[in-house]
């Protein structure tokens, strides 16, 4: 980037593991980004492969124009860190199993000790973290945030007071993460007070769409009347866009298989036309393994497994109903570091 430009504004979504490196990581990992020459190029090589790029098309044109001097938002539990973009695209095989092993390195301000600083969520405006929020985006354009990104970047400048955010975050980080462990644990096991058979997931699933603003509604187990099947319908409108989803929700341990995958994309076939605008989303309690994921993202849909839906859960723990908090296990009190 010229020294004299103004810099790009990016959100990607990495791992702490990487933020820690100082390095963002994206997927795609069967492709190596840093010998393909250019986004294009790239989207061609995996289309071929995958099949259409619609959904992921422009990530992928993002995480290439991300250039020197750019600004680079990565979220972590309750916080964000901020910093400058350095070099180019390279590598790091380590990170494949990891879905992260395309990278960028970015310089992230660090205190004393040499931890990044990070930026408290409840910082920035309603609608910057509202973006935060958003599933399934991996790079995004943070453009309009702009101001909101400098002030943050700014406030980074006091320094020592930044230091101590970082270590309550740190520890708030730590409970958080065994939260979800242990709400995950507990959802898988059925050691909850949610409905049996599955429904009470489905209804969770379907409050957890509400509270992100769409209209949903769980379907009656007959709604398809065939192997296609989607349990939870949502749709949400602004002035620009219109977004449609079909959710398949499955209450699983160990690990979930392609089954649920394939009654979504029964849908297309049965129902061809009919319901060709809607989104498939799938979202299990168990883990994925990294075959299914890429036979997902084939087939153009959304995976959220286990550890993503505690995270997604945690995200509105605040915001659910009093009766869902009960089930779950869930009561809150305060605490002090």
């Amino acid at each position: 980037m010229n020294a004299n430009a103004e810099p790009k504004y990016y959100l990607v979504r990495t791992i702490p593991e990487l933020v820690e490196k100082g390095v963002v990581g994206v997927g795609w990992v069967d492709f190596h980004f840093n010998e393909i020459p250019n986004a294009e190029t790239a989207i061609q090589a995996i289309t071929e492969e995958w099949g259409s790029a619609r959904r992921w098309g422009n990530q992928i044109r993002r995480f290439y124009d991300i250039a020197e001097g750019d600004i680079v938002v990565a979220p972590i539990p309750y916080a964000v860190v901020i910093g400058k973009a350095t070099g180019g695209l390279f590598f790091d095989p380590a990170y494949y199993d990891a879905d992260r092993a395309n990278q960028r390195r970015v310089n992230f301000p660090r205190d004393k000790e040499g931890r990044v600083l990070a930026i408290p969520r409840t910082s920035f405006s309603e609608a910057f973290q509202r973006r935060l929020r958003v599933q399934g985006i991996t790079v995004n354009d943070l453009a309009e945030f702009a101001d909101d990104i400098r002030s943050a970047m700014a406030s980074l400048e006091h320094g020592s007071n930044y230091s101590w955010v970082n270590q309550i975050h740190e520890e708030i980080s730590r409970q958080r993460q065994n939260f979800k462990l242990k709400l995950l644990a507990n959802i898988q096991s059925g050691k909850t007070n949610l409905q049996t058979g599955g429904k009470g997931l489905e209804n969770l699933v379907c409050e957890l769409l509400k509270k992100e603003g769409y209209d949903a509604r769980v379907l009656s187990t007959r709604h398809f009347g065939s192997f296609a099947d989607a349990d939870v319908q949502a749709s949400r409108s602004d002035r620009c866009t219109v977004v449609k989803l079909f959710v398949q929700v499955k209450l699983h341990q160990g690990f979930s298989n392609e089954h649920g995958i394939r009654q979504l994309e029964e849908i297309r076939k049965v129902h061809a036309g009919e319901y060709d605008d809607h989104e498939h989303v799938f979202v299990t309690s168990a883990s994925v393994t990294e075959e299914l994921r890429k036979a997902a993202e084939k087939s153009g849909v959304t995976v959220i497994a286990g550890p993503e839906l505690a995270d997604w859960i945690s995200d509105h723990i605040g915001h659910l109903e009093e009766k869902t908090k009960l089930a779950l296990g869930i009561y809150e009190v305060p605490a002090v570091v």
